[in-house]
């Protein structure tokens, strides 16, 4: 008897998968198909299943093709009518034509209404139907539009926000929001343009942006601001000399320097002169690189 239960012990394992096998190979052999053809039973009746399980397997089947078809249209409808919809659109919009797509405030299409990303859709893509059975629905949640641009119509991310760029954010929660940034107002908040501020309806208000992603049209490129022309240097008379001075000299030896006497208006001198010929306002305060004008008519 110890062997016996010695070995039942170390090869019990295998005898559960054995007999779990018999037993569904006997269920089959001697099962026969249910009348409705979805179930094997002992004498061909349909099974009795409970409604709060059949139920259930209805709501995780839904579930599952939320999840799995999350950037789908929600109906077939709608499905037809963007089938042929080209991609790249991205490429060929501007910033501008984002901007005057703006909606006024308290807009809420003709009675449609605005989610956050359907309107902020329409914005960059000039589309705003999305869902025949949900009319106020985006393609995709408002924490994805920003990455479903960049994915769908050739939308590129920037570091820094300008006006007219969208933006998503909210990553920790489950749907998000998504804007159009008009300007700053602070480090991490700006002015934005989008619903949902007031449900279904368009609105302009400040907002907390920290976190947020931005992109914009494909082809947008910064303005370059314009490299301010340098100042022309003042205009020396002729004969005169514009002297550089370099570092460790002083004004009573660059005197000298073009051979001028150190002294020719009284106690003075002619370093004092130069000094007021420049504006000086202290004669021993020069630096180095600074230009300096000496008049040879003396």
């Amino acid at each position: 008897m110890k062997k016996v239960n010695k070995l039942f012990q170390k090869y019990l394992h295998w005898f559960v998968v054995c007999g779990v096998l018999l037993l569904c190979g006997i269920f089959l052999a001697c099962g026969h198909l249910s009348e409705n053809g979805q179930y094997i039973t002992l004498d061909g009746s349909d099974a009795q299943i409970p409604e709060s399980t059949i139920k259930f397997h209805e709501e995780m089947e839904a579930a599952m093709y939320r999840l799995m078809n999350e950037d789908a249209p929600t109906d077939e409808a709608t499905i037809k009518a963007n089938e042929n919809v080209e991609e790249g659109l991205g490429s060929y919009t501007t910033i501008q034509q984002v901007i005057a797509r703006r909606k006024a405030d308290g807009d809420n299409d003709g009675g449609n209404g605005w989610q956050c990303s359907k309107y902020t859709a329409y914005l960059a893509t000039g589309r705003k139907d999305y869902s025949s059975a949900h009319p106020d629905y985006g393609p995709v949640n408002g924490k994805d539009v920003a990455g479903w641009l960049v994915k769908n119509f050739g939308w590129k991310y920037i570091d820094t926000p300008v006006t007219g760029a969208i933006g998503s954010g909210g990553f920790n929660t489950l749907y998000g929001h998504t804007a159009m940034y008009l300007y700053s107002t602070g480090a991490n908040t700006a002015m934005v343009n989008d619903a949902n501020a007031v449900p279904l309806t368009v609105a302009t208000w400040n907002m907390n942006i920290s976190g947020w992603v931005w992109v914009v049209p494909g082809n947008y490129t910064p303005e370059v601001e314009p490299t301010p022309s340098p100042a022309p240097a003042p205009e020396t008379p002729v004969g005169d000399i514009t002297h550089t001075v370099q570092r460790g000299e002083t004004l009573g030896g660059i005197i000298l320097g073009y051979g001028y006497p150190g002294k020719v208006f009284g106690d003075d001198g002619k370093a004092q002169a130069v000094a007021d010929d420049n504006g000086f306002l202290d004669r021993g305060l020069i630096y180095p690189n600074q230009q300096i004008w000496i008049r040879r008519d003396w």
